[in-house]
């Protein structure tokens, strides 16, 4: 049925963006729900009991935040002040051409399943944003997943939670610029930050395909059940940082988890699409990744725990970690967002090789990062099984997701995704001979490149999807990527192959 949610709840308790313009009313929208919404905004997070078997069902649903087309280009506006102790690195807001649309946001939590060996049921909660003005009589599916923000309940960034603001304007400045230029987006959180620490519901795993691809696609099957007459059949994936990760995992995963869907169209920005090996690679040098200045070993322990937990079982994330230093992992993780700094992990050692057992250490850094093999390992079977999940979480793109149009956005200002890293992205590219183009902005950085290009990636996905011009040529692609003496920059050796 086709529900109509009347202003005044929507704005209920006074939630932050609401307007009461007439203009800005969920009955203004050409786009109306198809399945009822009128659970509140917070029981969204709460246990949704049995669940159904239908992939990308709607378990809950609550109207959230009302934008006009004012409000909503102003957030996606605002930059971060360089003195902010939020802010990433004082990046730029949103510089494109003016939006076209405001919109009405909803919380939803729907079913999916998790990527441990039993392929359990679970649920994941998300944005998904209406707009008020569409872009067309019927939209793509635009899936956005976000960047990595820790992986506690209070870091999703369906919660706005002031824990997650450092990354929380890359987020806005991904997914606010596609629902001002008209699309219908849904934005997951994926599965494991709604009803977090509950029995039966491990974490959300940092990087695993299988676990974060079927987030990903339920996420566009949610979408379909919630107003699918406004929708084509076309499904657009659009990633940041470790999100352009999850978007091409997704994709690779496409075929055999959610065959029924058509990916139209790929878009990331600074994609983390690197060798997993590396989570091993860089335990060989941890006087290059130190515990103060890094995000490597943060990311080491959200992988090495989350893996644990979700495929070993309940308990099991803190099987490769020294025992001295388990309970404080455990409390990094369940508490911890993405920050500036980490007093308390900090304080357990300089680099991640002394939060994790020494026997894990000598065996997976070697394995990972020099034979390729567990042949010398002292505990073989334990360092195949990582060995397997590295290699498991980078997977080739292959077949017709090959086929699949591809837009990678960089720039070369970038200090996550440094130059080296980026070229070791293109290469695997071209490796899986995809179809792929590259936006290459000199001047960007790991957040600015979605303030400068998002406009352009909102008409890209129009001429791949709804029949709409080419924007032409970017003006620089991959073979811009060059060092100060004009040579092409490699890719960085350190990373290991597969």
């Amino acid at each position: 049925m086709n529900l109509r949610i009347p202003l005044s709840i929507v704005c209920a308790s006074g939630l932050v963006g609401c307007s009461t313009s007439s203009s800005n009313s969920p009955s203004a929208t050409s786009y109306a729900l198809e399945v009822p919404c009128s659970d509140l905004p917070d029981n969204v997070y709460k246990d949704p009991g049995a669940l159904p078997a239908e992939k990308g069902a709607i378990l809950k649903c609550a109207p959230y935040k009302v934008f006009s087309k004012a409000e909503l280009e102003a957030v996606a506006r605002s930059g971060e002040a360089e003195s902010s102790p939020d802010a990433g690195n004082g990046t730029p807001g949103y510089s494109g051409r003016p939006f076209t649309s405001g919109a009405t946001v909803y919380r939803v939590l729907y079913r999916t399943e998790r990527g441990d060996p039993n392929n359990t049921p679970g649920y994941s909660s998300a944005l998904v944003f209406i707009p008020d003005t569409p872009r067309a009589a019927q939209s793509p599916i635009v899936v956005a997943s976000h960047g990595s923000r820790g992986q506690a309940a209070k870091c999703a960034p369906s919660k706005d939670d002031p824990a997650g603001a450092y990354v929380q304007g890359d987020f806005v400045r991904q997914v606010y610029p596609l629902v001002g230029m008209g699309y219908a987006v849904i934005a997951p959180d994926l599965a494991g930050y709604a009803n977090y620490g509950a029995t039966g519901n491990p974490p959300s795993t940092y990087g695993s395909v299988a676990d974060v691809g079927k987030s990903t696609l339920d996420g566009a099957r949610a979408l379909k059940k919630l107003i699918g007459k406004s929708l084509l059949d076309k499904v657009v994936l659009t990633g940041h940082s470790q999100g352009g990760d999850t978007a091409l995992g997704a994709l690779a995963l496409q075929s055999s988890y959610a065959s029924e869907l058509t990916i139209a169209a790929v878009t990331v920005y600074s994609p983390l699409w690197i060798s997993l090996r590396a989570n091993g690679a860089f335990l060989l040098v941890p006087d290059s990744y130190p515990m103060t200045t890094s995000p490597i070993p943060k990311v080491i322990a959200w992988y090495l725990y989350t893996h644990g937990e979700l495929i070993d079982g309940p308990g099991h994330g803190v099987d490769v970690f020294a025992q001295a230093k388990q309970l404080g992992v455990k409390n990094f993780v369940d508490n911890d967002c993405w920050a500036a700094s980490y007093p308390d992990l900090n304080a357990m050692g300089n680099s991640a090789n002394e939060l994790l057992d020494p026997g894990f250490v000598s065996d997976i850094s070697v394995a990972a990062g020099v034979t390729g093999n567990c042949s010398g390992a002292t505990d073989q079977p334990r360092c195949q099984k990582w060995l397997d999940r590295f290699r498991a979480d980078w997977p080739h793109i292959t077949n017709a997701a090959a086929q699949v149009p591809l837009l990678s956005l960089y720039g070369g200002k970038d200090t996550t995704m440094t130059p080296d890293l980026a070229a070791c992205v293109f290469d695997r590219y071209k490796a899986d001979q995809l179809n792929y183009k590259v936006c290459f902005d000199p001047a960007g950085s790991h957040g600015s490149i979605l303030s400068v290009r998002a406009d352009y990636v909102a008409d890209w996905i129009a001429a791949k999807t709804l029949g709409g011009a080419d924007p032409g040529a970017c003006p620089n692609d991959e073979k811009a990527l060059t060092d100060d003496a004009g040579a092409p920059v490699p890719c960085n050796k350190l990373l290991p192959p597969d």
